[in-house]
């Protein structure tokens, strides 16, 4: 490629950011399409993220477009004949009445992973096609496909979450409160109007469709029917991909009864009053899980990198998104007139946000979600998240009120190989030198809870700052 064609895509792409709803993803398709090689591209993401709009605004930088619904049958068909992989490119092309010769065609296969052949011929495209930009999505969990062993080395992922709190504050136009939300560390004037946009962020959530709703009435008004309508869209995914009325049904009964235990510890025998047992509650979360409407977190006893999860105890739920949680669980009015968060439903609501911002906050290195239980028996003592920076594991505890009250936390620290902890709170950020129950002397970093997002780099001017 020549460096005119290179400028001349990036002058398209910075116009296209400037008409679309910004997103952290945008950035990662870019550095993808200029990337050399470029591998293949899976775009994941649980249904109704807005994988198919994001590319679809994508798909207006390149001068051809290929798109695919592999949930279709005639779609699939091209790929379920028995011809060779090469063939089935030129098939494409023809079928679609598209051009071999046109530079910058986009292919795009919606929805592969509903079709075996045509996943498998996505993960080689590569090798045959190497200058197409071919991309695909899925609304299910890479590991679930028996063909992806080596899935890693063949193509590239990117992952697709509700809205981040970030993101959130773009798409409000507010430009003075994300200078604010930007500065490391955050302004005392721009606290206030912060700590008012993440409450609105938590009540809603970060689906795209309820937040353009949001921003497009200037509201809360009217959101019920878009909430209404992206659970039907869940439904019908389970209707689609199971077969067997009693399972579809167990599916549903799962999903619509399990948000109110939002960011709790959950034992599948029997979950939600139910006569379910055990083993089929547990396939029934594990495929909520696999299609990314939530996370099961098992509990750690590290005090040290890596974090290690223990799947003999009991999980945490985490759900995909708060709005969800707050809208399904009947409570939006309560948290609406809640000026802590920490203050209601023991914490949940605040806890259940945190977790989605530090997910968004996680590293490659370190992709996951973690929390803190005491190896000793009996023992009741339990942090709510873990934090891998550099060689340690960071408590972060989601709690109001004193450090003295930090029990959990303290147990901790008198084990950890550090002196460093996170508090996340409705108040200001503030650090201070406490100490633990038994004596222990650490230094805790009390950060408003809508910068949980931005917890690394909060971390590096903490430890820079108190570890001289």
């Amino acid at each position: 490629m020549t460096i005119l064609y290179y400028m001349t895509f990036i002058i398209t792409f910075m116009l296209y950011f400037m008409i679309m709803l910004l997103r952290k993803i945008s950035e990662s398709l870019m550095a993808w399409s200029l990337s050399l090689p470029r591998k293949p591209l899976l775009l994941s993401g649980a249904s109704q993220t807005g994988k198919t709009v994001v590319l679809t605004e994508f798909s207006k930088l390149f001068h051809q477009v290929i798109r695919l619904d592999l949930t279709t049958p005639s779609d699939r068909r091209v790929f379920e004949k028995k011809i060779a992989p090469a063939a089935i490119l030129d098939a494409l092309y023809f079928l679609k009445e598209k051009h071999p010769g046109v530079k910058r065609t986009l292919l795009i296969l919606d929805k592969v992973t509903a079709c075996e052949s045509a996943f498998e011929w996505f993960l080689n495209a590569g090798r045959l096609a190497p200058d197409l930009f071919i991309t695909a999505t899925a609304s299910t969990r890479m590991e679930t496909q028996k063909t992806t062993v080596s899935a890693g080395d063949l193509v590239e992922q990117l992952f697709m979450k509700p809205l981040t709190f970030s993101e959130f504050l773009v798409s409000l136009g507010d430009q003075e409160v994300l200078d604010f939300y930007n500065q490391v560390p955050v302004p005392v004037s721009g606290y206030e109007k912060l700590l008012n946009y993440f409450h609105a962020y938590t009540l809603i959530g970060g689906m795209p469709a309820i937040v353009q709703h949001y921003v497009n009435q200037h509201g809360l008004a009217g959101l019920r029917p878009v909430y209404e309508h992206i659970m039907e869209g869940f439904l019908s995914e389970i209707n689609g991909a199971i077969t067997g009325k009693k399972n579809r049904e167990l599916l549903a009964f799962t999903l619509q009864n399990a948000f109110p235990y939002a960011a709790t510890r959950i034992r599948f025998n029997a979950f939600g009053n139910s006569d379910h047992r055990s083993r089929e509650m547990g396939d029934a979360f594990r495929w909520l899980e696999n299609n990314m409407l939530l996370r099961l977190i098992y509990p750690s006893t590290s005090i040290a990198v890596p974090a290690v999860e223990d799947h003999n105890k009991t999980p945490r739920l985490q759900f995909l998104d708060t709005g969800l949680v707050n809208y399904f669980s009947g409570i939006q009015k309560n948290l609406y007139l809640s000026r802590d968060m920490n203050a209601i439903f023991q914490g949940q609501v605040a806890r259940q946000v945190a977790g989605q911002e530090l997910m968004a906050a996680a590293t490659p290195e370190h992709p996951g979600l973690h929390f803190w239980v005491r190896q000793k028996a009996q023992s009741t003592a339990e942090v709510d998240f873990l934090v891998p920076y550099e060689n340690m594991l960071i408590p972060v505890e989601v709690k109001s009120g004193e450090p003295g009250r930090l029990r959990s936390l303290h147990q901790f620290m008198d084990m950890a190989p550090h002196p460093f902890a996170v508090r996340l709170h409705a108040g200001p950020l503030h650090i201070r030198q406490t100490e633990t129950i038994r004596g222990k002397k650490y230094f805790l970093l009390s950060l408003p809870y809508f910068l949980a997002e931005r917890i690394n780099e909060h971390l590096r001017g903490f430890i820079r700052l108190v570890g001289g």
